[in-house]
């Protein structure tokens, strides 16, 4: 079951009433430097979804198993005020599994900040990558029972 919540677009929130986020001056600008850094990822598409824009595609395990994790990256209306969210739509990840917001959703940082989410700087490429950490984590702690790195 995919847990992601797909809210219904807020109308005349940001800076022009009405319009989504990428319908704005800046939004405009905001989504073609998106779609270019999302050029490193290029099995990922960009799709409408509910009323939003999401970005979906594989990634692929370098561990000896090689799963491919189904994620999905869907930008709230907010954006980007608000952070992206990530689900990991297939495969159904363990149960107890670390390091989830809900059943499907990694978390991917602590706060915002130098280390996290940063409205001005990361991008939907940004949260890719940092799903790839995420998974090469998950597939360790699956095989040791010891999750990677820092605890916060």
């Amino acid at each position: 079951m995919l847990y992601i919540d797909d809210d219904t677009r807020r109308e005349g929130q940001g800076g022009d009433a009405g319009l989504e986020w990428w319908a704005t001056a800046y939004g405009t600008w905001r989504l073609a430097a998106e779609i270019e850094a999302m050029r490193r990822f290029p099995q990922f598409q960009l799709r409408p979804c509910t009323g939003m824009l999401a970005w979906e595609g594989s990634l692929v395990s370098t561990f000896d198993c090689g799963d491919s994790y189904r994620i999905r990256l869907i930008y709230p209306p907010i954006f980007p005020d608000e952070s992206p969210r990530v689900a990991i739509v297939e495969p159904e990840l363990d149960p107890g599994t670390p390091h989830l917001l809900i059943p499907n959703r990694p978390c991917l940082f602590s706060d915002p900040g130098p280390s996290g989410y940063e409205p001005a700087r990361t991008t939907a490429a940004t949260m890719i990558a940092w799903t790839a950490l995420w998974i090469c984590a998950y597939e360790t702690w699956q095989q040791t029972g010891d999750w990677p790195g820092a605890e916060d």
